[in-house]
């Protein structure tokens, strides 16, 4: 009885009529709240910059060549099905796909325990465009041929085309235990992690899939794309250079290429660029996809939006393509669109990014009710520290200090090394005015961090009210300028401690000392507010009114709006006799002051209100 043993043939150089193109989704990564160059005193009054990592459209190859040889006994087909299964065979070499279904969905239902006959009926309902059907067989193949690498690599393709990449990464890591250096199963990782929004770690297995097969188009492609969206240009512009003579036809390099240019400072001839490809793109909503992403990435969100719209066309029901017009219309400041776009992808698909993206849209628009709905919907389907950080960090907007208190420690319970939640807990252990704890939850930050200088801004503004940590926190002023002695915060941080320290010794000595290194700071950056606005307290302090002045003068320049500048200003000019100066002063104060209690007194209304309708919507659920 023949045999048929089936050959793959990994990720051709020139796509052919055989060649599987995914039309799966492709997400970008959870946008996270998360700090990038957090204020010194202002945690609660802006939100926190954003970070976004990005997916990448990726090419997955299938069994693309089947070819009868004789002798592999693990692979046989029934004596009574060989010359149907050799005609279904060639009906799929010559591109007659819907002919080769005919053919083989009989012997499917016939022989459901033969691992072959399963596996090409896959490969045929995928290339019919039926993959939730194709899935079932990849994995009736696997089941009854476990150690098959071939099998796995393609059931592995076909989850990554129903969106389940998690599931997906574990089979090429599978096929990769069975087989190392898989050509086929090392492309299908990196670009899983790709689309997982983790191209770091799709690097080094991109970079193996081109070294063994250097020729093949997409590996060197894929790779390219993967340098790119981790800044590496000139790594990518050297890639770029060996595919040039294929960029004529494929809309994807010339893109990629014109972005590398762009991002290298040479000419920007993205427009242009993305003119010419577009009558390339018509029909090719994934590749349409892809482009997007990659604009989407360099921040060009106009371009993004717009062949986002044409995907949302032609792909209704892609989860991925919403979501990431709803991401683009956010950056363009269309928050209706926004809006409307992500529910369009919640109600497609439930994941904690859309609810997070949800959250923060209609939070923008004022609606934080709604906001918080979602947050706290995003924690139960991933209760991560991100999405801890996120729900608490809507309650310290409206300054509902407890309950963000409460969703902090919530998350700590789970995840004690969270720089974020320690960061959080401090903010709202400073809204509830409990300085022991605020302090103590910044050193933890700092421990985590040490490098961080936003846990030792907010620490800063903590420990001179905390008995039990203050010795605590001055050590780690210290330290953190004994690790940069010439750093201008360390030696900003570690004045402030050691005059907060002398002003309970009542060390004279100490305190003329710090003096001395706040007027070297504000020398060396007259701009440096911290240190001009400590420098004129101190002297304030000391009685010293010229000095004061000075300093506190730059401060007012600096800070415009800051009250207590004023106000100190005002009270060192009357003491240096300038009367006249010292009455404006004093009224600008006056000004600013009243500003701030209307603000505050908003501020509260618009928080009681938001805390009142929680919990009349808590009675109501």
């Amino acid at each position: 009885m023949p045999t048929l043993e089936l050959i793959e043939i990994a990720c051709p150089a020139e796509d052919g009529p055989d060649r599987l193109i995914p039309y799966t989704d492709n997400v970008l990564a959870p946008l996270c709240k998360g700090s990038q160059d957090g204020t010194l005193y202002r945690l609660v009054n802006q939100a926190f910059a954003r970070r976004a990592v990005w997916s990448c459209s990726a090419a997955f190859a299938v069994l693309s060549s089947l070819l009868p040889l004789v002798g592999a006994p693990q692979l046989r087909i029934p004596a009574e099905s060989v010359t149907e299964f050799e005609q279904a065979v060639a009906l799929f070499q010559a591109g007659s796909y819907e002919a080769a279904l005919r053919q083989t969905e009989p012997l499917g239902r016939r022989h459901p325990d033969v691992a072959e006959i399963q596996h090409l009926l896959a490969i045929v309902l995928d290339l019919n465009r039926r993959p939730e059907e194709a899935n079932q067989h990849f994995r009736r193949a696997v089941e009854l041929q476990p150690q098959s690498v071939g099998f796995r690599t393609n059931f592995g393709a076909s989850l990554m085309r129903l969106g389940q990449a998690s599931e997906a990464e574990r089979q090429f890591r599978y096929a990769l235990e069975l087989e190392p250096n898989h050509p086929t199963a090392t492309f299908n990782l990196g670009t899983t992690l790709l689309q997982q929004g983790r191209p770091g770690e799709a690097l080094p297995w991109l970079e193996e899939a081109l070294s063994i097969q250097p020729d093949v188009y997409q590996n060197a492609y894929q790779l390219a794309y993967c340098r790119f969206l981790l800044g590496k240009y000139e790594a990518t512009d050297s890639l770029l250079k060996r595919l040039a003579g294929q960029a004529e036809s494929r809309a994807e390099l010339r893109l990629l290429g014109a972005l590398t240019d762009r991002a290298l400072g040479r000419d920007d001839r993205t427009d242009e660029v993305l003119r010419a490809v577009r009558p390339m793109l018509d029909g090719q909503p994934g590749l349409e996809f892809q482009l997007a992403l990659l604009l989407l990435n360099q921040d060009l969100a106009a371009h993004s939006e717009e062949l986002l719209r044409s995907v949302t066309r032609r792909l209704p029901a892609s989860y991925a393509a919403h979501f990431n017009l709803a991401v683009a219309r956010n950056r363009l400041g269309k928050l209706p669109g926004a809006v409307e776009a992500a529910k369009a992808a919640l109600a497609l698909q439930e994941t904690s990014e859309a609810h997070l993206l949800l959250a923060d849209l209609l939070e923008s628009q004022g609606q934080p009710l709604e906001a918080v709905t979602h947050f706290q919907k995003a924690v139960a389907l991933d209760p991560t520290a991100d999405n801890y950080f996120a729900l608490g960090y809507e309650f310290l907007t409206h300054w509902n200090w407890e309950a963000a208190a409460q969703v902090f420690s919530e998350g700590l319970e789970t995840m004690p090394d969270s720089w974020n939640l320690w960061i959080g807990t401090g903010a709202a252990e400073l809204g509830l005015t409990r300085y022991e704890e605020a302090t103590h939850a910044f050193l933890n930050a700092v421990r985590l961090r040490p490098d961080e200088m936003m846990g030792f801004h907010l620490l800063s503004q903590a420990f001179d009210r905390s008995d039990e940590a203050f010795d605590s926190a001055l050590l780690s002023f210290r330290q953190l300028l004994e690790r940069d002695p010439t750093d201008p915060l360390a030696r900003y941080f570690e004045a402030l401690a050691t005059l907060r320290q002398a002003s309970r010794s009542g060390d004279s000595g100490e305190v003329a000392a710090r003096v001395d290194t706040l007027a070297e700071l504000t020398q060396e950056n007259p701009r440096f507010l911290e240190a001009q606005l400590l420098l004129g307290e101190i002297q304030f302090e000391l009685q010293d009114w010229p000095a004061a002045v000075e300093a506190l003068q730059q401060a007012v320049l600096l800070a415009p709006d800051h009250v207590l500048a004023h106000y100190r200003l005002g009270l060192a000019l009357q003491r240096t006799g300038q009367a006249q100066q010292a009455r404006q002063m004093l009224q600008r104060y006056r000004e600013l002051k009243a500003e701030e209690d209307r603000t505050i007194g908003g501020r509260v209304a618009a928080t009681t209100r938001f805390i009142v309708e929680m919990k009349q919507d808590d009675r109501r659920r």
